[in-house]
């Protein structure tokens, strides 16, 4: 499965990066784009840096938090 570094996977750090995503959509990147693909939370921090070169501050704790969320059952 080739999702990474698709014009798709593209668009998803983008929005990802400028909070234009809901949690359901986040849940679904990290699936899709990262777990699926055998690599972990730090692999999206580091497409964020080099591959969009936007500001990351804040986005791993998000991540955590709506994994936590789905976890838990209680995403929005």
């Amino acid at each position: 499965m080739g999702y990474r570094g698709t014009e798709e996977h593209k668009i998803w750090l983008f929005d990802l990066a400028h909070e234009n995503l809901t949690d359901e959509e986040i849940l679904k990147g990290i699936i899709k784009y990262y777990i699926l693909s055998g690599c972990r939370l730090d692999n999206v921090i580091d497409d964020i840096v080099f591959k969009t070169h936007y500001d990351p501050s804040g986005i791993k704790e998000h991540l955590i938090e709506v994994l936590q969320k789905a976890a838990e059952k209680t995403l929005e």
